[in-house]
C-alpha cells in the first residue's frame, strides 16, 4: 500500500506519542522473512477490553522469533483494529510502591500480569536487539483513550493486526482473533494475565470461561 507523506507523518506521530519511538524518515516495508510473530498455542488470555474509568485495554499473547541470520533491532509497534489504528501507550513497568508489585497492572479492577511474562520491555527502550534464533514468549499489554465502538458487541471476535518495526525500515505483522470483553456487561473482573500464575490455579481458568460467556 502506498502512503502519502502526510499519512506517513501521522503514522510516525502515533508511534512516537504512544511510547514506541521510530524515526520519521523511515519508510517501512513488509519483509518476507526475519521476525516471526505467532499466536501462543493453547488457551489464550489475549483480549481487547473496556477499562473501568474509560478507555480500552489490549493484551496480546505471542511468540516472537528471529528467523533471520542477522540481529534485528526492534524499534516500535502498532495495533490495527477494524475500527482504525488506536493511539496506544504501553502499560508502565511496576513500581515498588505498588500493592501488586512486581506485576504490570491495569487500573483497578483490571487485570495484572507477572513481570517476567510481559514483553513491554522490548518497546520501552529506543531499540531492543534480538539475535538470530532468539525466541521470546509473553504478552504485550497496552491501553488507549479511545473507546471500543458501541456497535462492537460484547464477546464479538475481531481480527487485529500486530505490526512490529525494526531499525532497517522493515515491518513484520501477524493477525490475531481477539475477543471483545465489555466489563460493564459482564461485571466480572479480568483474570490474571500470567501463565505462570494461572496454570497453577485451575480454578482461575474456570472463572475466565465464566466471564467470557
Amino acid at each position: 500500500m502506498n502512503y502519502t507523506s502526510e499519512q506517513w507523518d501521522a503514522l510516525m506521530r502515533r508511534l512516537n506519542d504512544g511510547g514506541c519511538p521510530v524515526l520519521h524518515n523511515h519508510r517501512y516495508k513488509i519483509a518476507p522473512t526475519g521476525l516471526s510473530i505467532e499466536k501462543m498455542p493453547g488457551i489464550s488470555l489475549s483480549q481487547i477490553f473496556t477499562l473501568a474509568h474509560g478507555g480500552t485495554g489490549y493484551a496480546i499473547e505471542l511468540i516472537l522469533r528471529n528467523q533471520a541470520n542477522r540481529p534485528i533491532d526492534i524499534q516500535g509497534f502498532q495495533i490495527k483494529t477494524p475500527w482504525g489504528i488506536p493511539k496506544v501507550a504501553l502499560l508502565p513497568a511496576p513500581k515498588k510502591s505498588s500493592a501488586r508489585y512486581p506485576h504490570y497492572c491495569f487500573p483497578e479492577p483490571g487485570p495484572y500480569y507477572e513481570r517476567e511474562f510481559v514483553l513491554n520491555r522490548l518497546f520501552a527502550r529506543r531499540k531492543s536487539r534480538m539475535n538470530p534464533g532468539e525466541e521470546l514468549e509473553g504478552v504485550l499489554v497496552a491501553s488507549s483513550e479511545e473507546m471500543i465502538p458501541v456497535d462492537v458487541a460484547h464477546l464479538a471476535r475481531i481480527i487485529a493486526t500486530l505490526v512490529m518495526f525494526d531499525s532497517r525500515g522493515d515491518a513484520f505483522s501477524a493477525q490475531f482473533r481477539l475477543p471483545i470483553i465489555r466489563r460493564e456487561v459482564t461485571g466480572c473482573e479480568h483474570a490474571v494475565g500470567s501463565r505462570a500464575i494461572t496454570n497453577a490455579k485451575n480454578a482461575d481458568w474456570q472463572e475466565i470461561r465464566e466471564c467470557a460467556r
